[in-house]
């Protein structure tokens, strides 16, 4: 039986799969990051930054691996290696990063990665602290996958939705309206797939489970981790084998 919840979710989808097919390719040949924020680096990353290129330089670039990205639900993501033993995994997440930060940093962290699968979690931030809206935040998603694309045509790409939290509920209508559009995108382009990790973390009420969270009731306790586990891991295996 559907819930009122499942019904408006339904017809949003409808939507904005509507939209997207309208607007056609998210990215013009002028402008490679077309969003509505220029991409830029905030210095309080370019330590991170600066590790991940020491890293790729001491490990001598490695190439074909499952790379993640995103924001700090990446980076705090400690048991990362373990969950997806024994595919080849490398973090390169930063925390507080924004979809525009993901992007300025694409050519110095993604691309000599090189990688076969790529997992992006980003967006929470955006929205939360008020800096772009849902299609703002969608097209960073957007852009990313395109240029990854357009490096690696036969990348796969798996795009963890931004999560329902305690501490940015007020956020949420928002957040999963940009859901609904990379959802309706990975729905009509090959490569990419939309990791259903939101179901999964509300309870019955369709409010996000506290169990799920640390004290801060935004970022994941390792009850939070394995629930994306249980709908991550599959889909990474599939891109892998494919």
């Amino acid at each position: 039986m559907y819930t009122p919840r499942m019904v408006n979710r339904m017809v949003r989808v409808v939507y904005v799969s509507v939209v997207v097919f309208a607007i056609g390719s998210c990215v013009s040949s002028q402008n490679r990051w077309e969003t509505d924020v220029e991409p830029w680096l905030n210095e309080v990353f370019e330590n991170d930054i600066m590790e991940f290129e020491h890293a790729d330089r001491e490990q001598g670039y490695p190439t074909g691996e499952v790379l993640f990205i995103g924001s700090s639900s990446i980076k705090l993501w400690e048991t990362l290696e373990r969950d997806f033993a024994p595919l080849p995994v490398v973090n390169r997440g930063f925390g507080g990063s924004q979809t525009p930060e993901v992007l300025a940093v694409f050519d110095r962290i993604v691309v000599p990665r090189a990688p076969r699968v790529i997992v992006y979690y980003c967006g929470d931030n955006d929205i939360g602290l008020g800096t772009t809206d849902a299609r703002g935040a969608a097209d960073g998603f957007i852009s990313f996958d395109q240029e990854a694309r357009r490096l690696w045509p036969e990348v796969e790409v798996i795009y963890i939705p931004i999560k329902p939290s305690l501490a940015r509920w007020e956020s949420w209508d928002e957040m999963d309206t940009a859901n609904s559009i990379v959802e309706a995108y990975c729905a009509d382009t090959d490569g990419a797939w939309y990791a259903d990790t939101v179901s999964p973390t509300l309870l019955g009420d369709g409010t996000p489970d506290p169990a799920i969270f640390l004290g801060d009731g935004l970022h994941l306790n390792p009850e939070g981790y394995r629930r994306w586990v249980d709908v991550v891991r599959p889909m990474v295996q599939r891109s892998w084998d494919r």
